[in-house]
């Protein structure tokens, strides 16, 4: 009796079969995005971690991701999607596995690394391995679905590591890849021998080597330095060296595509202005999604706020997921057939919005007058997830889509890099002038000033509520308001940010998606124009 191929099975059961697999992969890619945030402490207290190394457990993961996703997925188009694909897999359970059973720092770090670049396959290859395996028609709903499962993943990723650090172990964050990646890579197997995956290996295609060395010398050094400038300082040889070197490679990187007949990134697609909104507006969603995602937590956990614990923060957010994992299954198959310039503009608009009302947030504020603006942030990146990779790999030919899925996946962790950074100064900033004025505001001469000046500019929580408890009463009463007060003040600084980011994003989505919709594979043309 012979075994089914993919003639025997309807392209509609094929892609529900990929999309399976790519969804397993996804939840545990978004799933370690922002779970491992919140085991943090964990990781600190069992490791013995200083400040810097522990912020190189978040950052490790992300600087990989974002370094070599555009790599991989060039390399997908080469070598054939599902081994890249597989290589993933066996790479992210190979970090796990190492972060599962750490030892020491080295190890931990090591592990974190080799998930990030498992990370990069992963992401790079899903959506061009989901477009390939389903047909014309029903793309725009699969992608849908690929969108809202990344979000609900990074939305949930706090729950369940908070959950897992607090009342089992927090290595069962990483054993629970592992079980999950054993699923998705038997998924993989009957995907692979029943050829559910058409092959677009392309013909006679070169890897762009001295592309590749351009991207990793500018991506690279680059999220090192966004992630160094907070904790190293700005000025350091750390931050500056790297930005030198990523600006340089920035120059190479243009003429070494622009003279490669194959380039890795092939920046005429750039000039279609729908492929440049795909990738922007992705970079703007990253950004406003970790501006909020970090900074939220931080705030609704502070105990002169909300007081939650990470699992309270995690489900506080879950308004916000459960929006975008709705919105993200359902837009495209409503909005697919139309123009995406007003769809995407209301979506950036309507987290541009939300934005906006939680700065309204304070200290004595309730979470019944906060969950409908989450709600709205949801339903905005929901849109966002769901048709920004859409809108831009229908442009491209079927060769292409692995890097136009590279592209666009590395602008989302680029975007977010440089959110939490960015989104962090404005707090930072806002904190600085703030406890200058608080300071100035002590009584002169007063005995405590200098102590008390010294616990706020750089003591613990409790250090300062110590110096808070001696002070008169009522100064007192005033000063830990005034605390308060600022924290309100850093945190609204934080959302102003991600608001701004958002209505850029709108503003380009109504200039660069006006006119008719073009039609399918069209920026192959551009291609054939003179470079």
């Amino acid at each position: 009796m012979r075994d089914k191929t993919s003639e025997d099975v309807t392209p509609q059961a094929r892609a529900r079969v990929v999309l399976a697999m790519t969804a397993i992969c996804m939840m545990v890619v978004g799933f370690n995005t922002t779970a491992v945030a919140t085991v943090l402490p964990n990781l600190k207290a069992d490791f013995d971690l200083t400040p810097s190394g522990l912020q190189w457990v978040m950052a490790t993961y992300t600087v990989a991701s974002a370094t070599l996703v555009t790599i991989v997925s060039r390399l997908g188009d080469i070598t054939g999607k599902m081994g890249v694909f597989f290589f993933g897999m066996i790479v992210f359970a190979i970090g796990s596995a190492s972060v599962l059973f750490a030892q020491d720092g080295a190890m931990l770090l090591f592990g974190r690394g080799a998930q990030g670049a498992g990370a990069a396959a992963l992401f790079g290859t899903s959506l061009s391995l989901l477009t390939a395996a389903t047909p014309e028609e029903q793309r725009a709903s699969v992608t849908g679905a690929w969108g809202a499962i990344v979000g609900l993943a990074i939305g949930v990723g706090p729950i369940v590591g908070g959950a897992f650090g607090h009342y089992v172990s927090w290595r069962a964050v990483f054993a629970t890849d592992l079980l999950l990646l054993a699923i998705a890579f038997a998924i993989g197997l009957h995907v692979s021998k029943r050829k559910y995956v058409p092959d677009t290996r392309l013909a006679g295609a070169k890897f762009d080597y001295p592309g590749a060395i351009a991207i990793l010398l500018f991506l690279g050094p680059l999220s090192f330095a966004l992630s160094n400038g907070e904790s190293g300082g700005w000025s350091s040889p750390l931050t500056l060296v790297p930005l030198a070197i990523a600006a340089l490679a920035t120059v190479v990187l243009v003429i070494v595509s622009r003279r490669a007949e194959d380039p890795l990134i092939e920046l005429r697609y750039f000039r279609h202005p729908r492929y440049f909104m795909a990738a922007a507006g992705m970079f703007f969603t990253g950004f406003t999604l970790f501006c909020f995602f970090v900074y939220f937590n931080t705030f609704v956990q502070s105990p002169d706020a909300f007081g939650y614990s990470s699992i309270g923060a995690g489900l506080a957010i879950m308004p916000l997921s459960l929006s975008m994992f709705v919105i993200s299954v359902t837009a495209p198959r409503y909005l697919a057939p139309y123009s995406f310039q007003w769809p995407v503009a209301i979506g950036l608009g309507a987290m541009a919005c939300g934005f906006l009302l939680l700065m309204t947030t304070t200290n004595t504020t309730q979470y019944s007058e906060i969950w409908w603006k989450l709600l709205i942030v949801g339903i905005g990146m929901g849109i966002c997830f769901s048709l920004l990779p859409r809108l831009g790999l229908r442009l491209l030919p079927e060769e292409h889509v692995g890097q136009g899925s590279g592209v666009i996946n590395a602008c989302l962790y680029f975007g977010a890099t440089l959110g939490a950074v960015v989104g962090g100064l404005a707090e930072a900033i806002t904190k600085r002038r703030g406890l200058s004025e608080v300071i100035d505001a002590l009584p002169a001469g007063s005995t405590q000033r200098e102590d008390l000046a010294h616990a706020l500019t750089h003591g613990t929580p409790n250090q300062i509520q110590q110096q808070i408890a001696g002070m008169d009463p009522s100064a007192g009463t005033a000063l830990a308001k005034a605390l308060r007060d600022l924290q309100d003040n850093a945190f609204d600084s934080a959302m102003l940010v991600a608001a701004v980011a958002a209505l850029i994003g709108m503003g380009l989505a109504l200039m660069l998606l006006r006119g008719p919709v073009p039609p399918v594979h069209s920026a192959a043309d551009l291609t054939r124009e003179p470079r």
